[in-house]
């Protein structure tokens, strides 16, 4: 697929002729919001620490030797926690909010950072979304649509050009 797209106009040149994914594509077919506010990294000089924050939000606080530089946690690491968390039960009728949104704020982190916006690492991932899913309510304001389709247009367009020798994408849209 790499030797098949042209970054001058984001498309795929294929024997039946051009094809590419629009945001509508986006929508439709994943339900992913395109309307909203885009998400774009601000990170001001007073923010917490990745690790410190992700233990506030969710209550997992990952080893050091876990972290890959400052926003990356192991996959592994994260997904061992949040099977410790399946098999504990914590969560029933009776729970608070807070322990409700923690592991969520967790699977979030896994559909963002692993599977919707991933990295060519494939061993660990992003954590810097902890800045869109800090307030729970606010998540629906965001363009996820717009952020995946523009993710995937910039992977291709670096594989093309060969800065990169992998893509990172959201790859079921390229199976539809």
């Amino acid at each position: 697929m790499i030797e098949r797209w042209r970054p001058e106009t984001h498309t795929f040149h294929l024997r039946t002729g051009e094809a590419t994914i629009t945001l509508q594509d986006v929508e439709v077919i994943y339900g992913l919001q395109i309307d909203g506010q885009a998400l774009y990294r601000v990170e001001p000089p007073e923010m917490l620490p990745y690790r410190q924050k992700l233990a506030r939000l969710t209550g997992f606080e990952p080893l050091q030797r876990d972290m890959g530089g400052r926003s990356r946690l192991l996959r592994s690491s994260l997904h061992a926690n949040l099977r410790l968390i399946d098999l504990q039960g914590l969560i029933d009728e009776a729970s608070h909010q807070a322990d409700v949104d923690q592991p969520a704020r967790l699977y979030l982190l896994i559909i963002f950072g692993g599977i919707t916006l991933p990295n060519t690492s494939g061993a660990d991932m992003s954590i810097r979304y902890l800045l869109f899913i800090e307030d729970l309510d606010q998540l629906g304001c965001y363009s996820w649509g717009a952020a995946v389709m523009a993710y995937m247009y910039r992977g291709f367009d670096r594989a093309s050009m060969g800065e990169r020798l992998e893509v990172a994408a959201f790859s079921p849209l390229l199976q539809i």
